[in-house]
């Protein structure tokens, strides 16, 4: 199982309602959550295959920030 963290960088209620009907249409996601983070919202995510990119880039195209973080 993969794990994988995305900033939401400041978004509305509404915006925050899209992702999660993005996330609950995700079959290969076993777990999620979004968090506050510093100036945002943390998306976690836990899961087999998860398409990172693509998930950050439906979220862009919805009108919302969205960037991969790493862990070193």
């Amino acid at each position: 199982m993969e794990s994988l963290k995305i900033e939401i960088m400041t978004a509305t209620q509404s915006q925050l309602a899209q992702v999660k009907n993005v996330m609950e249409g995700y079959h290969n996601v076993n777990e999620w959550q979004i968090a506050p983070y510093i100036d945002g919202y943390l998306l976690s995510i836990r899961g087999i295959n998860v398409l990172g990119a693509s998930l950050i880039q439906q979220l862009i195209d919805m009108g919302i920030s969205a960037e991969r973080l790493y862990e070193e």
